[in-house]
């Protein structure tokens, strides 16, 4: 979350697993999720919800099943899904 307030496409790409990391297109990760997020805070209002979800978090209750995952928070994240996967020691959200 830190890194996606800041804007910080490499950061954000640390906690993804290897396929999302790899160059696709002759654009890598950083520079794929730079301009993600970028495009992203530009909106109204974006800043404010991922602040509170950042805040959510530590309070944040996490059913496990099997390989899958889900997580109560006060609202879906950015209005989406809130289902995840375990993989390569890392939760990765589905979309």
């Amino acid at each position: 979350m830190t890194a996606e307030l800041g804007g910080n496409g490499a950061g954000a790409c640390v906690s993804l697993n290897a396929p999302l990391r790899a160059t696709q297109r002759h654009r890598t990760c950083a520079q794929r999720w730079n301009a993600r997020l970028a495009k992203l805070l530009h909106h109204h209002g974006t800043r404010a919800k991922l602040r509170a979800e950042r805040r959510a978090i530590p309070t944040a209750t996490v059913a496990v099943h099997g390989n899958t995952a889900t997580i109560e928070l006060p609202e879906r994240l950015i209005s989406g899904p809130n289902r995840f996967l375990w993989t390569e020691n890392c939760w990765m959200l589905e979309g």
